[in-house]
């Protein structure tokens, strides 16, 4: 707790306000992903309307976890990863489908498959993120390298790549952002 303390830039004393201990804690950051899963569900159809917001929607969720904190979440708490795993694979399996659906509707690029689709963003994201992590970029090159992965993955996906220019895409662009430096803000090697 006085670890965490300090990389929030709070006191133990606030940090105990809001959470009695670290299990609180956890139960939290799992809650909050298993939040957004409901509050932004996968569409059984992809339309024109849907596509980028649902693109963007699975970016946020891919950057939004890291693969230490998966490992230590099943050492120290089976159960929440058990749950948050199986919530995480039915959405994955929800994008595959929705993907599959807009590449026959002819909105996103048919001549790759929506599991390599979902991989090649899942492995862009995590990756500029644990490099974040581990310094090899600062804070600056990471918002740069997340700003150009989600242009090329948009005009790189999408048919009528017309349908990433607008001001709803740019305002998610800014949520996405400003999730970034509120997470590695704090937490960046120096």
């Amino acid at each position: 707790m006085v670890d965490l303390a300090k990389q929030a830039g709070v006191s133990r004393a606030k940090l105990y306000i809001y959470f009695k201990n670290k299990d609180e804690i956890v139960a939290a950051v799992v809650g909050r992903r298993l939040q957004f899963l409901q509050k932004y569900p996968v569409p059984t159809q992809a339309t024109a309307t849907t596509l980028v917001p649902t693109i963007l929607n699975a970016l946020l969720l891919m950057g939004s976890t890291t693969t230490r904190f998966e490992r230590e979440l099943l050492a120290v708490y089976p159960q929440q990863y058990r749950t948050f795993m199986h919530a995480y694979e039915t959405y994955h399996r929800q994008l595959v489908d929705f993907y599959q659906d807009a590449q026959a509707h002819q909105l996103l690029v048919a001549d790759l498959s929506a599991e390599y689709l979902l991989f090649q963003s899942q492995v862009s994201v995590r990756g500029i993120l644990q490099g974040v992590q581990t310094g090899q970029l600062t804070l600056d090159q990471g918002e740069r390298y997340l700003r150009e992965g989600f242009t090329f993955q948009l005009r790189a996906l999408l048919v009528d790549s017309q349908l990433a220019v607008t001001p709803e895409t740019r305002a998610f662009g800014r949520v996405i952002i400003q999730e970034y430096y509120d997470t590695y803000a704090r937490t960046q090697v120096k």
